[in-house]
């Protein structure tokens, strides 16, 4: 019988670029078969008879099952393992299902099935969740060594999405959890007055479910630390007091929209520790694994101690489509935040109901709060096209036409038609920026980004 022991199985991670995808489909079959019969792979290998045309066949249209989304970037370092196809050891250990499953001359008829044998040995496991963690943080440069529109390059993306089902897999069994999340660390330059020093966070990137799409905030994602990085060079900008200097005794407030990891409000509260008063930062989110690994990322990032009893960050629920009123979303902010957040049609005009609600409104003194808005830019996949929505939502409206009626009309008194101008307010785009894909950073289907200021008018 072959061995099917991970330590088998599973190519070099050091020798990935010039491995095929047909050789890490059938290792992830390999895997699969062994832990997860019962899990489908959501890969389908093509025929020599139009590649592209039986990818796209295999995906029914109006299947919404949920599909794992992974951010791409997974940026933990792990050691090459360097073991060549045909070894049985690693570290000069051999491992107990290995064992069992060499050939033999006399197999007794009761002998232990090899497959729970396999299923059973703690090092095979935890060696097939170590490949498949590194295959993470490998697979970004493996795809884009390949033509992204080939067969191939199809191909790679769909076995990154099938690696981190199986990863998440294994995350179901509470013995394994630990060893499947990552702790990542950034370091972002600064630009700030009398300071050079960078920076640096510690975040906990967990596996996103295989079974809830909704759980994507469990990850760091692209568009979030190229966000924070402009943070970081130009705090003078992009957090700046949109209040006039004479409102400017209370603090200022921030949120942040669909905050997953909390990158952006952990950068918010380190650039902005000298701010006199201090800053009110709140971080929301929807699902609870992510709340959870949300408020976890931030007590690493700010512990308590008896110098600092207090956190800079406050973490609540927060529902875009029916957003809470209590406290602290009692009062507007003055800036909203949020990062790659649209991954469903409905999403964008959620997030436009729901910030008309929470930012800060216009006076006569001034132009209201600020929603800063950093958006991936889709080509291919479920998600393709979404950022044209969040455009058609937030996009100004015609010199003529919509503008019409917007100014107040004859006959009407003075307070009339203030009223009707609060009433026809609307958000809207007051600069967009077209930035480029970096290398390293972002997942395959990621063609660059919009990143957005949004206003009202």
């Amino acid at each position: 019988m072959e061995s099917l022991a991970p330590t088998s199985i599973l190519p070099p991670l050091g020798r990935l670029l010039s491995t095929p995808g047909q050789k890490v489909h059938q290792a992830l079959q390999g895997l699969r078969s062994v832990y997860f019969p019962l899990q489908r792979s959501a890969v389908f290998i093509p025929t020599a008879k139009g590649p592209l045309a039986a990818l796209k066949a295999s995906h029914v249209k109006g299947d919404e099952t949920p599909r794992v989304i992974d951010s791409g970037y997974a940026s933990a370092e792990e050691d090459e393992d360097e073991h060549d196809d045909t070894t049985t050891t690693i570290d000069g250990r051999i491992s107990q299902a290995q064992k069992s499953l060499r050939p033999t001359a006399a197999a007794d008829d009761d002998e232990d099935d090899p497959l729970e044998l396999l299923r059973g040995d703690a090092f095979e496991r935890s060696f097939a969740i170590k490949w498949l963690t590194g295959f993470m943080s490998r697979a970004e440069p493996w795809i884009a060594s390949v033509d992204e529109g080939s067969a191939e390059g199809t191909l790679r993306s769909e076995l990154l999405e099938d690696a981190i089902r199986i990863l998440s897999a294994f995350n179901g069994d509470d013995d394994e959890a630990e060893l499947v999340e990552l702790t990542r660390s950034f370091s972002f330059v600064t630009s700030g007055e009398g300071s050079t020093s960078p920076v640096l966070i510690e975040l906990n990137d967990a596996p996103v479910s295989a079974e809830d799409h909704t759980s994507v905030g469990l990850q760091s994602w692209g568009s979030c630390i190229l966000f924070a990085e402009r943070l970081c060079v130009d705090t003078q900008k992009y957090l700046a007091d949109p209040r006039p200097v004479e409102e400017r005794g209370r603090p200022l407030r921030i949120l942040e929209l669909g905050a997953g990891t909390g990158m952006l409000s952990i950068v918010a509260a380190k650039v902005l520790s000298a701010m006199d008063p201090p800053p009110k930062i709140v971080a929301t989110d929807y699902h609870p694994d992510v709340l959870a690994n949300l408020k976890r990322n931030i007590e690493t990032n700010f512990p308590t101690t008896a110098k600092n009893p207090s956190c800079p960050i406050e973490v609540y629920t927060l529902d875009w489509e029916s957003p809470a009123t209590q406290a602290p979303f009692d009062k507007p902010f003055d800036i909203i935040l949020a990062a790659d957040v649209v991954y469903h049609p409905m999403h964008a005009e959620w997030i436009r109901d729901c910030v008309s609600k929470l930012l800060l409104k216009p006076t006569e003194t001034s132009s209201g709060g600020v929603f800063w808005m950093f958006m991936a830019i889709r080509s291919w996949g479920r998600h393709e096209g979404l950022d044209k929505m969040v455009d058609g939502i937030f996009r100004c409206p015609e010199a003529k036409g919509e503008e019409k009626g917007l100014e107040e009309g004859e006959g009407q008194g003075e307070g009339e038609g203030k009223q009707r101008e609060e009433r026809e307010r609307r958000l809207v785009f007051t600069s967009q920026e077209n930035v480029e894909k970096q290398g390293g950073i972002g997942r395959a289907d990621e063609a660059g980004y919009k990143f957005s200021k949004i206003m009202w008018l």
